[in-house]
């Protein structure tokens, strides 16, 4: 062959020149060099010498469109997406998660209930009961600190199983009444129990096609179970039932949940193993489109997957806006009562205010999130949603009515909900792939730290000021929200270059 008419291949020595259908052998994936047309044969390219290789082609880009068309087969390999039956088990994995959710928010919501009884049972003060979240909240955290150990060494399948026995434990030790600093180191367990679980639920769902739907759902399952249980927890320990006795539909509820994990997740880590790489390139144009550099995304890849989630700014952004989030969103839910019997002259039925406002948490999941995210982007609808909600509390603060209030509550329930899933949507789309896991699970840790602490902060200046330092606590709290989630990249934008760009 002549090095004077070389023949032009890209670098996987695919040539781009267009041929006859008779030049292409689909049996070997071999292709004639040299066949430019019917009148020169040319010779097949397996046959070529390394000499006439280096004389007779040189490397040129790859023709995009004749790529895209499809007419060499078995050369671009496009990645399937994960769906809700792609692998078809994942369907079952959605409903197992959806009902675990169901009973993460019966168990997070009974307490509320419940602190009068467990008070009056233990001869406790308001400072001493709320041992139990902080008890919860470390449980949390220590998962954190050793999720990418968990990851690494038990995987999908075990992490779930591993994660609902803990909560096993707790619910027993619970329901069986014992003294309280025994109680206390249950709700650890009962923490890392749903830290576990929660990450890896988060992950999976959130790299299903069509994410925000499953994330929506999963999320306003919990403000099902969130809403039913102060109503059960109430009925039963306003019948004179002991209240841990409560703990022991939890308990059933969650050996029903490790029985349909066992069922659901089993093999999942060979299931799902084709969407858990990092797709690199991608992350990196992901990283340029919203400023972020590369060189900061090579610092993850370069780092253990621990170490580069706590280097990695969008983990702590996305963390110290979950701390805020769910210490505003229980803080509001456990306070609210107690200022409309303080400040508006509820009655008893002032209780049933708490359940309207994780109602329409519930509603606004189911709802609203999927439809927002897909109509107006999951990034403006946070910031439209978290505006209301600071207007609708502030309304609260301002007009002196039970009724009206609870309303208003029930309404900035609505607005709420949304915020966690469409969260949830955003920033696994910004963490790589490699840390989500961990990065995740540091997120829910200090979203339940802050649903611990705040709460507490609350409780203790309701003692000095009045509880309605709740309200513009909620309002603070929600400011820096806001703040936080104008930080985060706007992946939404295929350009950022312009401040309003990077905003909106």
């Amino acid at each position: 062959m002549s090095s004077d008419n070389p023949v032009k291949i890209d670098a996987v020595h695919v040539a781009t020149l267009k041929r006859q259908d008779s030049d292409f052998y689909p049996s070997n994936g071999s292709y004639r060099a040299g066949a430019l047309t019917p009148d020169t044969p040319g010779t097949p390219f397996s046959q070529l010498s390394p000499s006439a290789m280096d004389s007779g082609f040189e490397l040129i880009q790859p023709d995009t469109d004749y790529f895209n068309t499809g007419e060499i087969p078995n050369q671009i390999h496009s990645k399937e997406v994960m769906t809700s039956t792609n692998p078809p088990k994942n369907k079952w994995r959605i409903y197992a998660i959806y009902v675990w959710q169901i009973t993460g928010g019966f168990s997070d919501a009974a307490p509320g209930a419940l602190l009068p009884y467990m008070e009056s049972t233990y001869d406790l003060n308001y400072t001493e009961v709320s041992l139990i979240w902080m008890a919860n909240a470390i449980g949390f955290i220590f998962v954190a600190c050793l999720s990418h150990t968990i990851q690494t060494h038990l995987g999908k399948f075990k992490s779930m199983i591993m994660g609902t026995m803990s909560s096993i434990i707790m619910y027993a030790i619970i329901s069986s009444g014992t003294i309280f600093p025994i109680i206390a180191v249950a709700f650890f367990f009962g923490g890392c129990g749903l830290a576990i679980v929660l990450a890896q639920a988060n992950v999976f769902l959130a790299r299903l096609d069509k994410s925000s739907k499953y994330l929506s759902f999963c999320h306003g399952s919990y403000g099902i179970g969130a809403t039913i249980s102060p109503l059960v927890a109430t009925v039963m320990a306003g019948s004179g039932i002991k209240w841990n006795y409560f703990y022991l539909i939890l308990l059933s509820m969650m050996i029903i949940n490790c029985i349909t994990f066992s069922f659901a997740f089993k093999g999942s880590d060979e299931d799902l193993a084709p969407w858990d790489h990092d797709d690199d390139h991608k992350q990196i144009e992901l990283n340029d489109l919203n400023n972020v550099s590369q060189m900061e995304n090579q610092k993850v890849k370069d780092n253990g997957a621990f170490i580069g989630a706590l280097k990695f700014p969008i983990t702590w952004i996305a963390a110290f806006f979950v701390l805020f989030y769910q210490g505003s969103e229980v803080s509001l839910a456990g306070w609210i009562v107690t200022f409309l019997l303080d400040y508006r002259h509820g009655t008893k039925s002032s209780g049933y205010v708490a359940s309207g406002f994780w109602a329409g948490l519930t509603v606004g999941r189911l709802v609203i999130a999927a439809p927002m995210h897909k109509y107006f982007g999951a990034r403006r609808s946070v910031f439209v949603i978290s505006v209301l909600s600071i207007v609708l509390v502030s309304l609260t603060w301002a007009i002196p009515h039970v009724v009206a209030d609870g309303v208003l509550i029930s309404l900035t329930g609505l607005f709420v909900g949304p915020v966690y899933p469409l969260m949830i949507s955003v920033v696994s789309k910004l963490l790589p792939r490699k840390i989500q896991v961990v990065s995740l699970t540091i997120i829910t840790a200090a979203g339940s730290s802050g649903g611990a602490f705040f709460p507490f902060i609350i409780g203790l200046l309701s003692q000095r000021t009045g509880a309605f330092i709740v309200l513009p606590g909620f309002i603070l709290l929600y400011s820096l929200m806001i703040i936080l989630w104008l930080c985060l990249p706007n992946y939404e934008r295929k350009e950022t270059k312009t401040l309003w760009q990077k905003i909106w």
